[in-house]
Parts: structure tokens; C-alpha cells; sequence
């Protein structure tokens, strides 16, 4: 089935497998790293990913409307304490940094300096902690705040307010789902929770009313193709989801079975913290084409190093001598595990 990619990207219509692609200083006794930080912080504003005309409207029938607007309130002051605490950390900070450029240039560390340096680097440690802590409140408020806006937009759905959104616009929302898709912190020597990054789904997980999902479905001319989608309902009798392509082109809903489904991450990993919740260089996984709403087979060739970066990934294209594309980055929301099926529904 067509989903749209831009000529200069290859056509569409692919099989699954091979989607056509575009062309210190300091002595021996004492050394450290000078520790630094950004500041003042960066600008952090509220922005949310384009919303249909019939979901503002929910929005502002429904009586969530106001939950929404307390949340931003709330995250609103969340950020700024964040900033007064950064305020009141950074003295220390260059307190810690000036004695140990001290014991360097003395070239010399007494028991006193010592003593004087552990006690400064606990205190650090503790207002650190008051910081993350500060961090996870306000990360839990934006979470909060996704939510009622899904919830919105799903009641939106189901009283018959269809949505339509221009692929630009289409585009754009995926783009912006995947740059603000929730990044996991946990404490020290925390697993990352399944479907964060890589981690996959317990075997009977299944996904919620709303959830983009990648499904395998079969096109008009019989070919079979993964396809971004989004959860409609799900009966536990049949095994099987119904889901509705979220390309607006194509206006199709599906009824494929459980194995035919696998679910996007939840929740980004982060590269400097976690990086076993990564794809490794070289996995073969599943990403999204793109400029496309289709997935097809590729090999990991740079994992992200920030939170902030995406995969650079190869996908197989016999047409290139070598049998890839060239390298094409992919946000980590769209590249999944290979899912294996068998041929028939």
C-alpha cells in the first residue's frame, strides 16, 4: 500500500524488506575535572504538538480543560524553583572548583584541604539531589499534562469529531511526538522500565486505547507492509487489536491479530546514563522511512550519544551497490525490534 513518501525518498510502494531510499591538568597527588554546568537555564516553554479543530473544541467543553491549565501552572512554578535552586547551587559549586584549583596549583593536599574538600562535595551531593528531585516533580507534571491531552483527544475521536491533518502537518506531530516522547531517570543502579528505548514489551503486554503502534497489514495489491498506526480497541477473546493507519490517505482501519502489532517506546533512554537500554551498532531492527509512515528493515550504524540525538541507521536497499541506503537518521520512538510473523492472519 502507498503511504505517501516523497519521490526524491523512493516510492512507497516496497515490499518489507527493502524501502527505496534518497539519495586535566594538575600532579600526580590531586586531579579532577573542573565541574560545569549550564547556566543560566536554558529557556523551557510549554509547546504542545498541533492538535485538530475538534480537539480544541474538547479541550474547551470539557471539564479536564481546567485540570490542563492547572498543570501548566504548576510545571510553570516547577521551572522556576528549578532555576532558583541552580542559582543557590552554583556558589558552591565554584566554591568546590576554587579549592581544588588550590590543592593543584599548591601541588599539595593536606588533611585539612581534605577534610574541608569531602565535606563541600557532600553538601554538593545532597543539593544535586534536591535538584533531581525538584527535575522529576516538574517531569512528572509534563507527563500529567500529555495525558489529559491524549484523554482530550481520544473523546474528541469517540464522539465523532474525525481528525484531519495534512501530511505536513502529519509530519511535523510525528516529528514533534518523538523529540518530546517522556526520557526515563531512575536512581542509581535502576533498570529501565520495558519499552523504554529498546527494552521490549513483556510478552503479554498489550497496548492502550491511543497508542501508536507499528503493525504488519496487508495492502491493496497484496503486499504485506509495516505501517504506523494507532490503537483503537482490543479484544481479549480474539487476540486481536483494531487500529487506524495514521496516515490520513489512506483512511483505514484494521483488525490484525496480537503478533501482527508490536508497541513504540514510552519513554526515551538516555545514551550518557543508561545506554544498555540501546539498540547496539549493527542490530537489525525495524525504523521508520523517513518522511514516511512505514517501517522497513535496517542495521544500526551510530547509536545517539544525548538524550537529544537519534540513531543513524542504514536501511537494506538493493538498489545501492553495497545493498543500503545512505545513512538516514531516525528518532528513537520508530525503531523497534524485528518482529517475526508467520504469512497468515
Amino acid at each position: 500500500m502507498g503511504k505517501g513518501k516523497d519521490k526524491s525518498l523512493g516510492s512507497p510502494k516496497r515490499g518489507v524488506d527493502s524501502p527505496k531510499s534518497p539519495k586535566v591538568r594538575g600532579s600526580d597527588v590531586f586531579r579532577r575535572d573542573v565541574l560545569r554546568r549550564v547556566d543560566p537555564l536554558p529557556p523551557i516553554s510549554v509547546t504542545p504538538y498541533p492538535l485538530s479543530t475538534s480537539t480544541e473544541m474538547a479541550m474547551a467543553m470539557s471539564s479536564e480543560a481546567q485540570a490542563l491549565q492547572d498543570r501548566v501552572k504548576v510545571l510553570t512554578e516547577l521551572v522556576q524553583e528549578i532555576q532558583r535552586t541552580r542559582d543557590e547551587n552554583l556558589p558552591h559549586i565554584n566554591t568546590i572548583n576554587a579549592l581544588s584549583e588550590k590543592i593543584i596549583a599548591d601541588d599539595r593536599l593536606t588533611v585539612a584541604n581534605r577534610a574541608k574538600l569531602k565535606s563541600l562535595y557532600e553538601k554538593g551531593i545532597h543539593d544535586a539531589e534536591k535538584e533531581i528531585d525538584i527535575v522529576k516533580k516538574a517531569l512528572n507534571t509534563v507527563y500529567q499534562i500529555r495525558n489529559i491531552r491524549h484523554d482530550l483527544r481520544i473523546q474528541a475521536k469517540n464522539s465523532g469529531n474525525k481528525e484531519t491533518i495534512r501530511r505536513g502537518a502529519l509530519m511535523k506531530m510525528l516529528l514533534n511526538s518523538a523529540q518530546t516522547l517522556p526520557l526515563w531517570i531512575g536512581n542509581p543502579g535502576e533498570k529501565p522500565p520495558m519499552l523504554c528505548g529498546a527494552v521490549p514489551p513483556e510478552p503479554n503486554y498489550v497496548g492502550k486505547v491511543g497508542d501508536m503502534v507499528a503493525c504488519l497489514v496487508r495492502g491493496s495489491e497484496g503486499e504485506d507492509n509495516w505501517i504506523l498506526a494507532e490503537v483503537v480497541s482490543y479484544n481479549s477473546s480474539t487476540n486481536k487489536y483494531e487500529v487506524d493507519d495514521i496516515d490520513e490517505e489512506q483512511k483505514e482501519r484494521h483488525t490484525i491479530s496480537r503478533r501482527r502489532v508490536y508497541p513504540l517506546p514510552l519513554m526515551r533512554a538516555n545514551p550518557e546514563t543508561n545506554p544498555e537500554a540501546l539498540y547496539p551498532k549493527g542490530a537489525v531492527v525495524m525504523a521508520l522511512y523517513p518522511q514516511t509512515t512505514c517501517f522497513y528493515k535496517a542495521i544500526i550504524n551510530r547509536l545517539p550519544t544525548l538524550a537529544t540525538e537519534e540513531y543513524e541507521v542504514l536501511f537494506e536497499d538493493p538498489s545501492y551497490a553495497d545493498g543500503y541506503s545512505p545513512p538516514l537518521m531516525v528518532a528513537q520512538r520508530y525503531v523497534i525490534q524485528i518482529k517475526e510473523t508467520n504469512k497468515k492472519k
